[in-house]
């Protein structure tokens, strides 16, 4: 049983654990908050821009310096949080196989958050101290960066300094090797602003497919910064599964996103479209013991949505 709704409204629907546990003890029960279970923000609503974004600290990263914070892809840190929901699910599964226990689990919009982020996070907690906030045409490593191509065209460029010499050669400018400020790590971050230049004019001279060959051809790591629109036309999608066929949907909506989560040998079910309000009754109530006169009479008192009106 999955619940989300804040904890007071939980406890007044008699939805909180306790109520429902009493039913069957091999329940397991996951709890999603916005905060977390305790605290003094425990009964607050939370959202996906203002618990997983905002709050844990992950915002306040994300953009560039002397810029203002923008705001993100909606539904990206839910998505992010169903994932976790879904493995303290499965623990409790597992642990019910073990010992024939229900459980209690649960997690939240903040500590998803804290948890994505907590690469600096945990450097808050051992008193770090930071880079600033990222700046592309100074930034702290000019071989991990963002350019522009003559196609107008961004990309993340991301060499390790061993690679610097392949670099310089698939951009055409082995003079550049030569050149005293950027003869190491130490030297090429020392001068990245004046390197960051000398990429920027290069990589604008060319256009991706270019860029895409010489850089392949050197063993350079690189990546493409894509619209939905073109992801979706990225044949390692279709070839992992990552988008799928989606039935009974309609014509205008033939594929889907499958779960990032597989494993090898077993099929996922099928993706499908979701259900009309009430299109299951019958099956969810005959499984549950109700004969098919008393599911009628459910509906015409208005218990339960009418399939009727799910008939198309």
């Amino acid at each position: 049983m999955i619940v989300n709704t804040p904890h007071p409204a939980r406890e007044r629907l008699g939805l909180g654990y306790a109520d429902v546990a009493q039913f069957n003890p091999r329940l397991i029960y996951a709890d999603l908050t916005g905060f977390g279970d305790a605290g003094p923000d425990a009964h607050l609503p939370g959202f996906d821009l203002t618990a997983y974004w905002a709050r844990s600290g992950l915002l306040s990263m994300t953009h560039d310096a002397g810029t203002p914070p923008t705001m993100p892809i909606s539904g990206s840190g839910d998505h992010a949080t169903g994932v976790g929901v879904f493995s303290a699910i499965v623990t409790g599964l597992y642990r019910r196989e073990r010992t024939g226990k229900g459980s209690y689990v649960t997690t939240s919009l903040l500590a998803q958050g804290v948890w994505a982020s907590a690469v600096v996070v945990q450097g808050a907690l051992a008193g770090a101290r930071f880079y600033p906030l990222h700046d592309r045409a100074n930034p702290p490593n000019p071989l991990a960066n963002l350019y522009r191509t003559a196609d107008n065209v961004w990309f993340v460029l991301l060499v390790t300094p061993d690679k610097w010499p392949a670099l310089a050669q698939a951009l055409g400018r082995s003079d550049v090797l030569a050149d005293p400020r950027f003869a190491d790590a130490a030297k090429i971050a020392e001068n990245a602003g004046a390197l960051t230049a000398i990429l920027d004019a290069a990589f604008g001279s060319h256009p991706m497919a270019h860029w895409a060959q010489a850089l392949d051809a050197g063993h350079l790591t690189y990546g493409a910064v894509r619209s939905p629109n073109e992801a979706i036309s990225d044949p390692q999608l279709r070839s992992n599964n990552i988008v799928v066929p989606l039935a009974g949907a309609g014509e205008h909506l033939s594929e889907t996103i499958s779960s990032p989560i597989a494993v090898h040998d077993v099929d996922k079910v099928a993706a499908q479209r979701a259900p009309e309000l009430g299109e299951h009754n019958d099956e969810v109530l005959a499984e549950l013991g109700f004969t098919p006169g008393e599911i009628d009479d459910f509906e015409v008192r208005g218990v339960v949505a009418s399939k009727h009106r799910h008939a198309a």
